[in-house]
């Protein structure tokens, strides 16, 4: 599991819900913490690929953002990232 207390690098839960929220709108930020458990710092880099839009058959802008983007994490620290969601299609799960 990515949350055990034995990995080198921990998250702190293993999914975000965003519950309900309407497409075209931005969902409330959750808090997501890495702890690096290393004796060296580690960089985080997130890369949200674009997403195929099933209606229309395009690609789009992931719906996920993260921030920020990058950080350099500290030896034996934590840091928090924010995960924000804005849903484009109505009444869908994404996972």
């Amino acid at each position: 599991s990515i949350t055990a207390s034995k990995r080198d690098l921990q998250l702190s839960c293993e999914s975000v819900d965003f519950q309900f929220t309407h497409n075209g709108r931005i969902s409330e930020p959750k808090a997501v913490t890495i702890t690096n458990k290393y004796v060296h710092p580690v960089r985080i880099d997130w890369t949200l690929l674009d997403v195929m839009d099933q209606t229309t058959g395009k690609y789009v802008k992931n719906p996920f953002n993260i921030s920020p983007a990058q950080q350099e994490i500290a030896a034996k620290s934590s840091f928090q990232f924010n995960v924000e969601f804005a849903p484009f299609e109505p009444d869908s799960y994404f996972f």
